[in-house]
This record gives structure tokens, sequence and C-alpha cells, in this order.
């Protein structure tokens, strides 16, 4: 049985008053002396967001009001002004009768109830207080966690975690001033039942209404009470596309397991047919670090009018994890990549709205692994699947080898004796393609192509070693590196009776062993200095990287593999030009370079960064790619760039690739950021390239902006939240524009409009996506979000956030409130 604490309004002054000096005498204490005890704090589970029904059924109640009637059953009437508080529930009524023996309080008048921040009135409430059970009668009330509120006829309280809402109302819509005043939108229902220990709730004879109309009935569907997942049907999304037509979706979610889900989307073009989605996603393990997670997206469309009804699919299944997380002393895992489509169009005619964009090279793997951190192996099978352009033979793509199969190892060891460290690589690739190219009577019209099409399935060996001796102090570094690189070929049926293998024709075998030393060297330097009235540590940090490789033929190996790096920051102290194994440049070379930052003393943040880089190569490159120049003697391109932060506001990152022999700007990028404020961003971009002549070969403006569109007759925000937006009635634009200024024609365009009206808000987008020559695709996104309770249309939210760099959406998830923030 409880305790009661019965007392009239002037013994709860009186004691509280009592505990003010008590609490101020403590606030007096400035610290514990040797004398007296030290303060111990304790926990209190009154403090607790939830209350454990244990727990709550210890606490005292505690009555107030301005009379007090206690009869000999134990049945207390407290008249005007009642108080009671028992734990996390707070109740005012003008009248309460509490009978002690079955725990039951009825209120009557302007009855007021906070349950953990949650809160109720109406004119009569009856309710077991430990059992919460009992109902009220034309309530009203409002919810913590998203300020949403309404009312109903009844309440039925059927235990501390169910209840039964009765012609009950729903909204987030705040009340405003006027007698005339109806919410924007609203959801009702005859039926609205929770239960919070199964997290669900079960709606029946909804509807949703937005000004004044209709847009979404709900006869009966259950929903989940938080983030946990739920099976049960999702909103309905709907769009308008220049080649579809009307698109409308309506997926289904299957809550499988807690690790394992199912969602089904069928979709229906008005000028397609009906296309299903299958998405199906798994996780075994602890995160972190699951032991394997996987997803698995099947699509299928068995009348596709678009393509003479014929049946369109495509796949994508990718596998990560541990078979064996302590196998022979190593993680054992597998990976799983697989990727197919039934025809060469399907890039062209479902790559809108695809998660990857345009994919022509689908790539299907297989493989296992093992490591212990030291030693490293790995086996794979890959098979690709090249989609032609069947409309452009300019078009075309070279298909890639397969890898039938790929093994490779790696033993890596660091600060052995001396400070040396070591690795070694192997790797054995059967690559095996079908091709139908006449080989024999090839021009050298497309040399690369025909060079790349008439290479022969192969067996390739390569091991490569590289061994180093890192000198390092705090104000420099010296790394000497030596690396012999040597592969082998087995050739299926010998090397084609071609002019790319001229004097070899027929060979079987073949091998090379290159040899590279490389010394990379560094220092950094730093010094206070003052700029913009600022003070500033810059530093300067120069680096040299010398690279010598003999010259061994390779002019008529196959490639399999190999492709030129990239002249960049990255590749400029790299020992080799080409990617892959199947090249080792000949190099004999020194690369200068320096870089200088300016940083922030107190808080070590880099406000700017320059850097600048050029290659002295000291004897011609002989060693070349098909249809790509020979690198000549001589002084390289400079290669400089600068990032720039200079404030929270501004922030640009540029390089450019200067020839000073032709004075030619071979490759420049430029770009800049401006965001003065939440919801305010405009990204810029310019990249530029130019041939050895001089001539330009490509020029792109990149432009994106998420900008609130009253600054521009000069509104004031209304609040600045993260996550809340900028206040009601405002309107948003979001766009970006990717421009090919040679021909004056977009690329692709994303072009939208948000509107924010605090309980509701609305996002239209247009998107354009240039998928082949003569070909774009367009589509119209229109999204309705109800907030506190879900959207409806086309997931246009999602396109603005994969295609506009920092925008912010204008409501995102927060943490639920604590119920001390609405505490009574």
């Amino acid at each position: 049985m409880p305790h009661f604490h019965r007392q009239t309004r002037a013994l709860l002054w009186l004691v509280m008053g009592m505990l003010g000096v008590h609490a101020l005498a403590h606030a007096q204490i400035q610290a514990p002396s040797e004398s007296s005890p030290s303060l111990i704090l304790r926990s209190s589970s009154l403090l607790q967001e939830v209350i454990s029904p244990d727990a709550r059924k210890q606490l005292p109640t505690f009555l107030e009001s301005n009379s007090l009637i206690e009869n000999a059953n134990q049945v207390t009437t407290l008249q005007g002004q009642v108080v009671l508080r028992r734990g996390e529930i707070f109740l005012k009524a003008d009248q309460l009768e509490y009978d002690a023996v079955n725990d039951m309080a009825k209120a009557r008048g302007n009855v007021y109830i906070n349950r953990a921040g949650n809160v109720y009135q109406g004119p009569a409430l009856d309710l077991q207080m430990d059992a919460f059970e009992g109902f009220f009668t034309q309530p009203s009330y409002r919810l913590l966690k998203n300020n949403a509120y309404g009312d109903a006829s009844r309440i039925d309280f059927v235990s501390p975690s169910r209840s039964v809402m009765h012609n009950a109302s729903f909204t987030t819509c705040q009340r405003k001033p006027g007698p005339s005043w109806m919410p924007d939108w609203f959801f009702s229902a005859d039926k609205i039942s929770t239960d919070s220990d199964r997290h669900i709730g079960l709606v029946e004879g909804g509807s949703v209404r937005f000004k004044g109309l209709p847009v979404l009935p709900i006869p009966a569907i259950d929903f989940p009470l938080d983030d946990e997942r739920k099976s049960g049907l999702l909103p309905p999304s709907f769009g308008v596309d220049n080649i579809g037509g009307l698109e409308y979706s309506q997926p289904y979610y299957w809550n499988l397991a807690p690790n394992r889900d199912i969602t089904f989307t069928p979709t229906y073009w008005s000028q397609r047919g009906i296309k299903l989605n299958t998405e199906f996603r798994y996780l075994e393990g602890l995160a972190p670090q699951p032991a394997f997670q996987g997803l698995m997206r099947f699509d299928y469309m068995q009348n596709d009018k678009l393509r003479e009804d014929r049946a369109r699919w495509g796949v994508n299944y990718t596998h990560s994890g541990l078979l064996n997380p302590s196998y022979a002393g190593g993680g054992f895992g597998l990976t799983v990549n697989v990727n197919r489509a039934s025809d060469d169009n399907y890039w062209k005619d479902f790559s809108l709205g695809s998660l990857t964009g345009i994919q022509r090279l689908l790539s299907s793997d297989v493989g296992v692994s093992w490591t212990d951190g030291l030693i490293t192996t790995a086996m794979r099978v890959q098979k690709w699947q090249t989609l032609q352009d069947l409309a452009n033979v300019n078009n075309r793509i070279t298909p890639p080898f397969d890898r039938l199969p790929q093994i490779t190892a790696r033993i890596q060891r660091f600060n052995l004796a001396g400070g040396l460290d070591f690795s070694l690589d192997g790797d054995f690739t059967r690559f095996s393609s079908a091709r139908d190219v006449d080989c024999a009577n090839a021009t050298t019209n497309n040399t690369s192509k025909l060079f790349y099409n008439c290479a022969p399935n192969a067996d390739r060996a390569v091991t490569w070693a590289q061994l180093s001796r890192p000198f390092i102090t705090p104000y420099g570094y010296v790394t000497p590196k030596m690396q012999l690189h040597a592969r082998s070929y087995q050739f299926e049926g010998g090397l084609p009776n071609t002019l790319f293998y001229n004097g070899r024709q027929g060979q079987t075998s073949a091998g090379v062993s290159v040899p590279t030393f490389s010394l990379d060297a560094g220092m950094a330097f730093e010094r206070s200095s003052r700029l913009f009235d600022r003070t500033w540590t810059q530093t300067l940090e120069p680096r040299l990287f010398y690279v010598n490789t003999p010259f061994r033929d390779q002019s008529y190996l196959p490639n399999y593999d190999s492709g030129g790096n990239s002249f960049n920051f990255a590749s400029i102290f790299t020992e080799n030009a080409f990617g892959g194994h199947d090249r080792i440049s000949d190099s004999k070379l020194l690369t200068l370079g320096a870089t200088s930052r300016f940083l922030d003393p107190e808080t070590g943040a880099e406000s700017a960064r320059f850097g600048v880089a050029q290659r002295l190569r000291m004897k011609d490159q002989r060693v070349a790619l098909p249809d790509d120049p020979m690198a000549q003697s001589g002084l390289s391109d400079i290669l400089t760039g600068a990032t720039l932060h200079l404030s929270r506001s501004w922030a640009v990152d540029s390089t450019i690739q200067f020839d000073p022999k032709n004075d030619n700007f071979r490759r420049r990028v430029v770009g800049g950021r401006y965001s003065p404020g939440s919801y305010r961003v405009i990204n810029a971009a310019w990249r530029s390239q130019n041939d050895a002549t001089g001539n330009a070969v490509s020029k792109q403006l990149d432009l994106g902006w998420q900008w609130p569109l009253h600054d521009l007759w000069g509104g004031v925000d209304g609040r600045d939240e993260l996550g809340r937006g900028l206040g009601e009635g405002r309107w948003y634009s979001v766009a970006r524009m990717n421009v090919d200024m040679m021909t004056k024609k977009p690329v692709e365009s994303i072009i939208g409009f948000e509107y924010d009206a605090g309980c509701w808000l609305s996002r239209t987008v247009i998107e354009r996506q240039q998928i082949a020559d003569g070909l774009a695709r367009q589509r119209i996104l229109f999204q309705l979000e109800f907030v506190g309770l879900s959207r409806l249309g086309t997931n246009a939210m999602g396109s603005l956030r994969n295609n506009v760099p920092r925008y912010q959406p204008l409501r995102q998830p927060t943490t639920t409130p604590s119920r001390f923030g609405n505490y009574d």
C-alpha cells in the first residue's frame, strides 16, 4: 500500500519554505572543510526519463486542495484547485475523489493531466493510478515528442502501455488567433489504438485532409510508434517523366526480423506498364562491425511498351563479411558483388532515378580473403557485362577482360632490423574474353582499341617487392626505396598475327622484370606571421622526389589492365606513370614541390593551403600506351593548387595545370562556396581542359545553391534552428546545373522550390539528365510532407540530398525531448 501525504495548501507552502531554507544553506557552502563530510550526490528514480512499474508503486502520492474531506471508507474528497502528483503524473481538477482501497481517482471539472510531458485536458477522468486504467471523456491532448495535438470523444486507458482514442483528430499545425481558424491539415480516425510495449498503433476509418480536401484515405492501417521498423504499406509516391508518362508507386515494407527486411515497390507507368522493385537487406553480428551484411535489388518488368513488350530486368547484389573471424589465426571473409541487366538499352531506359546513375560496365565478382594483419591473401572471379549503345557505333565500349580467376597475396613488415620496411605482393590472373575481331587484317585507324581487342587470353603472374628505410625527424624525413616488378605471361594460342606484335607472332610466353629506385624527402618549417590583422602559424614544407627506372621493352606485351595516371598532386609523387601491372614506365626524373599552410595557432585549424610542383625529366620516356605520346625530357607542366577558408562563410579550392612552354592552361578547376548561415549556400565550379596545342577540349560550369527567397525582398528569418527551417511562410530555391559551355547545353540540371508552412512542407523538383547524344530524360517530382505524420509524393528530398552539395533539409530528425521540458 503506497504512503499518502495529505496536506492543506498552508502546510504545503510551509514544507516548501523549509526545503528552500535547507537548499539556501547548502548553496552557501563554498567547499567542504576537513572537519565536515564531502557532499555526496546519489541517483534518484524520480529523475529517470522512464519510471519502471516497480519503482512507481513505491512512489508517494502528493495531494493538494482548498478543502479535504476524508470518509470512513477511505474515500477522500478534495475540492477547489485540486492537485495530485505521483512520479511522472501530474493532475489538476476542480474536484477529485480518491479511493485509497481501489487506488481509483475520479476527477471532475477542468481536468488537466500531464503524464511524462504529454498533456490531456477534459471535463471528466476516471483513472486507477498504479494500473493507469480508466477513461477520459471529451479530451484534448498535446504530445511532447512533436508538439502535435488533437481531441477525441473519449480516450480509454486500457493499461499503462495501451490506449484507445475514439473519433480522434491529430495535427501539428499550431493554433493561430481568430475564431475561424482551421488547421491546414489534420488526420482523423474513428478509432486509434496504441500499444507502447509493442511499439505499434492501429488506425481504423482514418483519413488525411489538406486544405479541407481529403488527400489520403486510410480505411485500416497499423504504424510504428517510434523509429523501430514495422511491416505495412509505406506512403505512395507519384510523378511524371517524358518517357514513362505518369508514374505511381506503392511500396510495401515487410520486417522479416530485427536484422532482415524486404521492400516490394510496384510502379505503374502510364506509357510503359508495371515494374516491380524488390529490395532485401540483412545484417548479422553486432554494430559497428557486423559479421556480414548484404543488400539485393531486383527490378522486373514483364511487358515494357517502350521496347515492344519485352521483359526487362536488372539485379544488384552486394555482400560482405566474415565467414570465420579466427580462421588459422586471421579473419576469413567473403565478398559478393553482382550486377546484371536484361539488355543493352537498360542503361538508357532505367538510369533516371537509379542510385548508381548511368552504368554501362557492369561488374560481377565473388571473392574470398584472409588476413592476420601481416599476411593478406585473396581470390576472386570477375565477369563483365558491357551495355553497348546500339544506336551509335561511335559510342561503343571495348569490353574489359574477365578475371577467371585472380589470386593475390601480400606480406608486409614494418620497422624490421635497422628500421627497414618490407612488402611483397603476388598476383596471378587468368584473363579471358570472347572477341570477334579480325586481327590479321587490322589497321592502325584505331590503334589502342584494336591493340586491346587483339590481345589473346592469357595467364599473368606478377611479383612486386619493395624495400624502404624511412629516416624521420621532427623537422623532416628521407625515405629511400628499392622496388622490383616482375611479370610473366602465358598466351593462349600465342600472340596473333598482326602488326601490333610484329616479329613475335605465335610467341606463347613472355616476361619482363623492371627495377626501380626512388628517394622521397621533405622538410617542415614554421614561423609566426601576421596577415589581415590576425596572427597565424605559417608552414613551409618543401618536398623532393627522385625516381630512376631503366627502360624495358614492353611494347609487344598485351595490355590487360593498365591505364595512364592523371596529372595531379597525388600522381606526381609516384614512381609509375601507369596504373595496373601491364606497363611500368621508364623514368629518370626529379620532382620538386612545396606546400605552405596558414594555421590558427589556438585551434590548429587550417585556413589556407598553397601548393606547387613540377617535374624535371632527364630523358625521354619510351614506355607508353598505344595512341599516347611519349613524355619528352625537360620540365613538365607546372601544377599549382590553393585551398582557402577565408571565413566561416567563404571557401575557395583550385587546381591549375599550366604549360609554360606554350603558355597553355592544360587544366583548370576552380570552385568556391559561400554559406553565410543555415539554409544559405551557393556552390560554383569551373572546369576546363585544353589539348597540347591549346585548343579547348571541354569547358563545364557547375552551379548549385539553396537559398531562402524572402532575402530578395528584404525579409527576415523567423528563427534559425538547425533542422527546423527559418520560419513559417517561407519559400526556398534549390538547384544544381551542370552546363557544357562549349555546346551551351546542360548536361544535367535539377531545379526545385520548397515551401515551409510550419506544419507542412511542399517540394517541387524538375530533373533533367543527358543520357547520350540526342537522348535526355526529364521528370517532375512533387512531395508533400505533413510534419510529424508522413510524406506523400515522389522522393524529391532524396533527389536534392543526392545532387545539391551541402543541402540542408528543412526538417531533420531530432532527439525525443525530455519529460522535464514540459514539467508541471
